[in-house]
């Protein structure tokens, strides 16, 4: 974090992070309504089936609800962090979530799809395959390619990687997390093979394009940006 920032109250500290966080606050403001709106479509021509011979090969392994879940508290706190570290990044990264879950939509309205990997589930009783049936349960198993799951997180984790190279051990705690995050949605039954592809599809030129074709980030620009939003 700059020193000027640093050097801030607490009150002046949140307030920072608020307003640099705030376009994606507005964002998801008119992104939720719209997510389950399209939700709760019943296309014409019914759902476009995502499967591939590979996700049958691949096994249920409960244990994988737990990264799963760990996706939501990532996204939160990597985003505080990187609003935090620095208004430039933080704001990129911000852009690339929104680039990502507006293309989402689109496609969903354009091509519905849905997965029909749940039957696989085995019949056992524990505790983890108890949270994959409330799971299954609360979220439908339709509009899943591209994987939000999985495309959220990789944003996340390429601006840690930006704005936190420096601290390698939260960079390689957050790629480690975020690994686990990804293959989970495959490991509990909730996407397909081909959903996470797409995911990774979509992100590697959303990425190039915001951070490093449209003015690109580095530490005079990073800096500059820090000095002006104290001013």
């Amino acid at each position: 974090m700059d020193k000027i920032v640093e050097n801030k109250s607490l009150k002046d500290k949140i307030i920072y992070v608020v307003l640099t966080l705030l376009p994606m606050a507005i964002y998801m403001v008119f992104y939720m309504p719209t997510f389950f709106w399209v939700e709760s479509l019943e296309p014409a021509g019914g759902f476009h089936q995502i499967h591939v011979a590979l996700d049958d090969k691949i096994p249920v392994l409960e244990g994988f609800i737990i990264p799963y879940a760990m996706w939501l508290p990532y996204l939160v706190i990597g985003m505080i962090a990187l609003g935090i570290k620095g208004r430039v990044i933080a704001r990129k990264t911000s852009y690339m979530l929104m680039a990502g879950m507006t293309l989402f939509i689109i496609i969903c309205l354009v091509y519905p799809n849905a997965v029909d990997l749940r039957c696989q589930i085995p019949d056992r009783n524990n505790i983890f395959m108890g949270f994959i049936k409330y799971l299954h349960s609360i979220d439908t198993p339709t509009n899943v390619l591209p994987s939000l799951h999985v495309y959220d997180a990789l944003v996340v984790a390429a601006g840690i990687h930006i704005g936190f190279k420096e601290k390698k051990a939260v960079v390689i705690a957050s790629d480690i997390l975020v690994f686990l995050i990804c293959i989970s949605t495959v490991f509990v039954k909730q996407h397909s093979v081909l959903d996470v592809l797409a995911a990774v599809v979509i992100f590697i030129p959303v990425l190039i394009i915001i951070c490093f074709v449209i003015r690109p980030v580095n530490k005079k620009a990073e800096k500059g940006a820090e000095i002006q939003a104290q001013e």
